[in-house]
């Protein structure tokens, strides 16, 4: 696939969120924390999160320039 997506981290056994991610590749991604897994979120689009959240613009750069980037949680 060719374009930028979104994956979050969750747990396997109470599917709770950790980090998210992007990258063009579930490939490239780190490894998850231990008990999570990497999860791709179906429908997104870069161009509508960075409408809602311009600072996502960095994020997205560094992923486009490293393969991925981990967004920080607030």
């Amino acid at each position: 696939m060719n374009r930028l997506q979104k994956f979050v981290e969750q747990d396997a056994a109470t599917d709770q969120p950790g980090r998210t991610a992007y990258a063009f590749n579930a490939t490239v991604l780190p490894e998850p924390g231990a008990g999570f897994d990497w999860r791709p979120v179906v429908g997104f689009s870069a161009g509508d999160e960075v409408l809602k959240d311009p600072a996502l613009k960095t994020v997205f750069q560094t992923a486009i320039k490293r393969g991925f980037a981990i967004a920080s949680r607030d």
